[in-house]
């Protein structure tokens, strides 16, 4: 004799989905953005910690060129007039003669112009570029005095400290623009 089984629940299951098994629950609407999310920042954290690394190991780029970026305000100056040296004529200082009119033999004509009250003379040359305003540029603060001499000596001119001549044999450079007056 054949053995009849009870009908229950479990047997007229409505398959609705091609998943099988009852360990698996449906996935989640939205679940891939929470880790494309991660993916996203912790490429990010990587991108900037690589660049900053790269910022602080390299040679190219050094901090100061973003201190104009990051400065903090300082308060207003004093009303004491900043201490300048006296304009003297120095014949241990080096002058180079960069000639940065465009016209020719201007950096000739202003060395030995110099050369006769005094100075020692290093290069006269052609600057790279032409700019409108004479500059006297010194690289130590203690040549200040030397330069208000070139200064003086020509008549005309704007000194500057700065290291951007640093690393020439003259501790000035004297860069004639054209507000030359010949």
């Amino acid at each position: 004799m054949a053995e009849k089984n009870e009908q229950d629940i479990f047997d007229d299951l409505v398959i609705t989905s091609d998943r099988r098994g009852v360990h698996r629950a449906p996935k989640r609407p939205g679940a891939g953005w929470i880790k494309f999310a991660w993916a996203a920042l912790a490429t990010g954290v990587l991108v900037v910690g690589g660049v900053g690394t790269l910022i602080v190991t390299s040679d190219s780029i050094s901090m100061k060129d973003f201190e104009s970026i990051f400065a903090v305000p300082t308060t207003a100056p004093s009303a004491t007039p900043k201490p300048t040296a006296a304009p003297t004529i120095d014949p241990a200082s080096v002058v180079n003669v960069l000639n940065a009119t465009g016209a020719t033999g201007v950096a000739t004509a202003v060395g030995d112009q110099l050369a006769a009250e005094g100075w020692t003379i290093g290069a006269k040359s052609n600057a790279s570029e032409t700019t409108e305003e004479t500059f006297i540029y010194y690289g130590n603060p203690s040549l200040e005095g030397a330069a208000r001499g070139v200064a003086q000596s020509l008549g005309y001119g704007t000194i500057k400290l700065t290291d951007k001549y640093i690393e020439s044999s003259a501790a000035i450079t004297l860069v004639i623009g054209t507000d030359y007056a010949g």
